[in-house]
């Protein structure tokens, strides 16, 4: 047997559905049926039955799950040894941005990881909190950003800072919002973000627990559509106190002094599994590095 075959067995197990295990596991459907087939043929057992509900192990199958976990850990630890063995570290890194790199610090990171690893390369992309948080969970990802709290125990989380939150509305809405309350606000129009969106979760925190019910309001999934809606008159929303200030000296908006304190945590996230891979340590020094003036550089 192979290790793909283990990884795909294990995707099917986890997703219990042929297209979500495909894409985990970067490969086409029939290409997984395959591989199922394949290894049920060589162990001569059958893994799967298929049910409406979509593909569950069978009771050899929930046996042989839990030691194809341990072959792909001890496969993993077999690489991570190697990485020690060598003298200078190389390599590529998928990390995964869920805002702007000039807020995560993207270009002192690089700097950063060059002058101290020059082998290792980083490969970025742009993604949100809660797929990053799963990303890593079912492997796709070595490392991410996250503001939303992890509830994986698949994954371990560096808290790099406490980032406020701040309600903005247009510049020309300066004296319509001046003084209100946050119920007077919730009757104006608003920007709301997406519902799998952190800043949703504290939109929600603030008007939800009071009661009150915002009638008027314009979905958008991403915090450039937000602001940029914001600077058009569009309507209130909240974002990051980093973007609003930017905001406020480029004269589009203004910040509504009212209301509880807001924030977020902004974390960087790996899978627990990658904890002592070399190549994780060597990214983790660096941004713990680039981030150490933060309110908080932590391990949880």
């Amino acid at each position: 047997m192979e290790l793909y075959q283990l990884k795909t067995f294990v995707a099917v197990a986890e997703e219990g559905n042929l297209t979500r295990a495909a894409e985990r596991v970067f490969a086409s459907q029939p290409a997984v049926s395959a591989h199922i087939k394949a290894l049920e043929e060589e162990l001569g057992l059958p893994l799967f039955v298929r049910t409406p509900r979509g593909m569950q192990l069978t009771d050899i199958g929930k046996g042989l799950k839990l030691k194809a976990d341990s072959i792909l850990l001890a496969a993993a630890d077999m690489l991570d040894q190697a990485n020690r063995f060598r003298k200078d570290l190389t390599g590529d890194l998928s990390v995964a941005l869920n805002t702007d790199s000039e807020f995560l610090r993207i270009s002192a990171l690089v700097t950063t990881l060059a002058e101290t690893h020059p082998g290792l390369m980083l490969k970025f992309h742009l993604s949100s909190s809660h797929r990053i948080l799963k990303d890593l969970r079912d492997r796709r990802i070595d490392a991410g950003f996250s503001f939303f709290e992890n509830h994986y125990a698949e994954v371990e989380v560096l808290k790099l800072k406490t980032m406020p939150v701040r309600i903005v509305a247009p510049a020309a809405w300066a004296a319509r919002v001046e003084g209100k309350s946050v119920d007077q606000l919730a009757e104006l129009p608003w920007i709301k973000p997406h519902d799998d969106c952190p800043f949703m979760q504290v939109m929600n925190g603030v008007f939800e627990d009071s009661g009150i019910i915002m009638d008027q309001c314009i979905g958008a999934d991403s915090e450039d559509i937000i602001r940029e809606l914001v600077a058009a008159g569009k309507g209130l929303s909240l974002i990051k106190e980093h973007d609003a200030l930017n905001m406020v000296r480029a004269g589009t908006a203004v910040i509504c002094e009212t209301g509880p304190e807001l924030s977020l945590n902004i974390n960087f996230c790996y899978a627990k599994t990658r904890r002592n891979d070399p190549l994780i340590q060597a990214l983790l020094d660096a941004v713990a590095a680039v981030w150490q003036d933060g309110d908080a550089v932590e391990a949880e």
